[in-house]
């Protein structure tokens, strides 16, 4: 005998001894019929997991086959879920070989074995539907040409969970909604993309749902352990949001969405929900100019006097110029709406109304709560300074007349593309719209006044710099 062969069986007998020691020698059904079986069983259960701790997943993989071999199939989940984070690893290093369709093979078998021992648990009442979500995740990633296979399986997992569904799976239902609805034709194409439309709401109604409870749990005093856990959750679902959004912005155009979505609701007449799904659509892409949305929104406001039903009615009628009439609307939303996630858009909406009907305060007004929601808002400094602009006829100071009424706009719209990118080109232009009204230097030195000296606009009372054309 070796020095090696010797020092191999010392090796396994001390930790033979060890298990043994952690384990006891109890019968333990759970390992095995038989003490000898338990033994075996325990050993390549700690050998494969000091492994896979090591992230050593070749040798991991080798002795998680030994498990597989050795201890009752019910032996534990974790040994389901290792083994296909290992089956991953494995095809990923086969990719493109025969030897990895037989890997993916034996990743679904995984999957169904699981499901088929741990449908449900004391943690996981609904186990069986979120381990259909991975496989789906799995199918989708590997059976690259099997996209309705993978959806029936997101389709299950998604009807089961709701609310409850991961963002993977949020992400896989959608994304493969969009593929079948590629490479389909005529009025099964038609209807997937009415299915598409209208699902998007339904899907980020999950996913800001999932982040809000996430960041509430991030206010307790957790473990460290639990906040981690919550960061990433609330990570992984923005994610989900920002697949979705990906997707909604290539089918979402009004002229395409408007006659599915009419089709949609004549054929189901009787569907308040699908009918307030589809004017939170319309909105959302603001197709708020047809006589279908007009309808449809006075027929969800009769049945629900809502925030969102009133802002609809109130969008519609300000697209028709009846400023007067959306203006009561608009408010009503802004009145009903206290603290929703919509305010800001509402409170926007209707200062713009009001700003269009000259009433400068009110516009202003609004303006000022929305910066007290979102200090940054671009669109909000905009309000103020096209409010102030608007007013110029009504504000007449005497020497320079309403022309100091411009250099205020100027300084809203200024501060406008500061504290938003996003608004930086519209402000620009309503700056140059500004700058062909102020007066010029002939004006000012007539008044003797300076440029760049600073001046309190009467009809306010703010201080602005004298500007020239």
């Amino acid at each position: 005998m070796t020095k090696s062969t010797i020092g191999m069986k010392r090796i396994t007998g001390i930790l033979t001894l060890m298990l043994l020691a952690v384990f006891g020698y109890t019968q333990d059904e759970k390992y095995g019929d038989t003490e000898e079986q338990q033994i075996r069983c325990k050993e390549a259960l700690s050998v494969y997991k000091s492994f896979r701790n090591q992230k050593n997943y070749d040798d991991a993989y080798i002795m998680w086959q030994e498990a597989c071999d050795v201890c009752p199939e019910d032996v534990g989940q974790s040994m389901y879920s290792d083994g296909a984070r290992f089956l991953r690893y494995m095809i990923d290093k086969s990719e493109g070989t025969p030897r990895g369709s037989v890997l993916i093979d034996s990743l679904m078998m995984i999957y169904d074995k699981r499901m088929e021992l741990y449908p449900a648990t004391s943690r996981s009442p609904k186990n069986k539907c979120e381990i259909l979500g991975y496989k789906a995740s799995d199918y989708l990633r590997y059976y690259k040409d099997s996209n309705q296979g993978a959806f029936d399986m997101f389709e299950e997992s998604l009807n089961c969970l709701a609310s409850e569904t991961s963002a993977a799976t949020l992400s896989g239902y959608y994304m493969t909604l969009y593929y079948l609805f590629k490479d389909a034709e005529g009025e099964n194409q038609e209807e997937l993309n009415g299915r598409l439309l209208t699902d998007y709401l339904t899907l980020q109604g999950y996913a800001k749902n999932a982040i809000k409870a996430a960041k509430a749990e991030l206010e307790l005093e957790t473990s460290e352990k639990e906040k981690d856990s919550a960061e990433r959750s609330i990570d992984l679902y923005e994610k989900a949001k920002n697949n979705l959004d990906e997707i909604f912005v290539v089918i979402a155009e009004c002229d395409k969405m408007l006659p599915v979505l009419k089709k949609k609701v004549e054929a189901a007449p009787e569907d308040f929900e699908l009918k307030v799904k589809v004017l939170d659509l319309l909105n959302r892409k603001d197709c708020t100019d047809s006589d279908f949305h007009l309808t449809l929104s006075r027929k969800v406001y009769a049945k629900d006097k809502t925030s969102s039903a009133a802002y609809s009615i109130g969008m519609s009628l300000a697209k028709r110029s009846e400023y007067k009439e959306a203006l009561k609307y608009l408010e009503e939303a802004v009145q009903h709406c206290p603290d929703c996630d919509e305010r800001e858009t509402y409170l926007l909406k209707a200062g713009r109304v009001a700003s269009a009907l000259k009433m400068t305060g009110k516009a202003r007004g609004y303006a000022k709560d929305i910066i007290a929601i979102n200090p940054k808002s671009g669109d909000a400094y905009i309000l103020q300074g096209d409010a102030i602009a608007g007013s110029a006829a009504a504000c007449d100071d005497g020497a320079l007349g309403e022309r100091s009424v411009y250099w205020l706009a100027t300084d809203y719209y200024e501060r406008a593309r500061s504290v938003d990118s996003s608004v930086a080109d519209k402000a620009a232009s309503k700056i140059r719209t500004m700058q062909s009204q102020y007066p010029t230097i002939e004006d000012i030195f007539t008044v003797s006044l300076s440029v760049g000296s600073s001046f309190t606009v009467p009809c306010y009372g703010e201080s602005t710099k004298i500007r020239v054309r």
